[in-house]
């Protein structure tokens, strides 16, 4: 990643300026997902990363 600042907030939270300006954080976040967001059908591959997660 360059040099900005991780984002910490859950994935269903980011903006779409989030997720344009971290999209390598984003690229590592979904890859080999593990959980899905049961209210935003978002993935990721640790739990912490969404709001309702659930295992996949």
């Amino acid at each position: 990643m360059s040099d900005k600042k991780k984002i910490e907030k859950e994935l269903c939270d980011w903006t779409q300026t989030d997720l344009r300006l971290h999209f390598e954080q984003l690229r590592a976040v979904v890859t080999n997902p593990t959980h899905v967001c049961s209210k935003c059908g978002r993935s990721a591959n640790r739990k912490k990363w969404l709001c309702r997660a659930k295992k996949l």
